[in-house]
């Protein structure tokens, strides 16, 4: 458990949130009421998602981007170099805070639809998903922190709750582990769907959730990182993911340290593992499937 004598680390990854334009008419941050991401960093997007959580620039050693879900090469690198996978080997205590309803879970384990980057990874560390249970028991929060959707999609009684209260149960879970991981991805849909008025209530949901964090996590217990894979919504003029900086938000015991160690996003998993004493595994040779 985390805590002064071992701090722990709530990392909140947010997908497709740049550093966007000077300009409201396309950049959502601007139109926003955002109070506590106002103190963002931006860092260089030098690789993506797989870049985040690993440390490994995957499109190099896969000779290209990989586009969509990851093929069998990028998740040998999820499961060798991916955060919770190695948090895990090395006796810590490493989990994924989002929930999946009953139907999503099934077809993940029997591989008849192929996982994301983080579901692979976080089930590679864990062997597990968290549930609509677990939501409903404050063990766990849906993507979209309210759990609106999964409530509309799915069917199942899943507890309403709003995202201040998402982040007062993300920052109450971390309290029992070294490491927790939680995803946002509809900042990445509404940027692709150009769509102003999401965009906004998405990074509005955001911010009222990492205010709840901020008060259910004390500064002394470890850090609260923030950020990102590449930039999106934060200009909608553009339908595309852009080369924009990301966001690299932390705070807490010892964040100076951390933000020193961070000039790129491969900088960041390292600088977690570093964080909870952990040494980062060298990496090795290219992988031989590249499909």
């Amino acid at each position: 458990m985390g805590g002064p004598d071992r701090p722990s680390i709530l990392f909140l990854f947010i997908d497709g949130l740049g550093i966007g334009p000077d300009d409201a008419a396309v950049n959502p941050l601007l139109a926003a009421c955002l109070p506590h991401l106002a103190s963002l960093v931006p860092i260089d997007m030098a690789a993506w998602r797989a870049g985040v959580y690993t440390g490994v620039n995957a499109a190099a050693l896969l000779g290209r981007h990989k586009e969509g879900r990851p093929n069998k090469a990028l998740r040998s690198i999820l499961r060798e170099y991916g955060l919770i996978p190695v948090l895990n080997r090395a006796g810590r205590r490493a989990t994924f805070a989002n929930a999946y309803t009953a139907a999503v879970i099934p077809p993940y384990l029997a591989g008849t639809t192929p996982m994301s980057c983080t579901s692979a990874m976080a089930y590679y560390g864990e062997g597990r998903f968290r549930t609509t249970a677990d939501a409903n028991g404050g063990a766990a929060v849906f993507f979209d922190l309210t759990g609106r959707w999964a409530r509309r999609r799915s069917g199942e009684d899943v507890r309403r709750r709003t995202p201040r209260d998402a982040g007062l149960t993300l920052g109450r879970l971390a309290a029992a582990y070294d490491f927790t991981l939680y995803e946002y991805f509809l900042t990445d849909f509404a940027g692709h769907r150009q769509n102003m008025e999401r965009a906004v209530r998405y990074v509005e949901d955001i911010d009222a959730a990492l205010g709840g964090v901020l008060d259910s996590f004390a500064p002394d217990r470890g850090l609260v990182v923030l950020t990102s894979d590449h930039g999106n919504v934060e200009d909608l003029g553009v339908r595309t993911h852009t080369t924009n900086a990301v966001p690299f938000f932390v705070t807490g015991a010892g964040h100076r340290e951390v933000a020193a160690r961070c000039r790129s996003i491969l900088d960041v998993a390292a600088a977690c593992l570093a964080y909870l004493g952990v040494s980062a595994a060298p990496v090795q040779a290219e992988p031989a499937d590249r499909r």
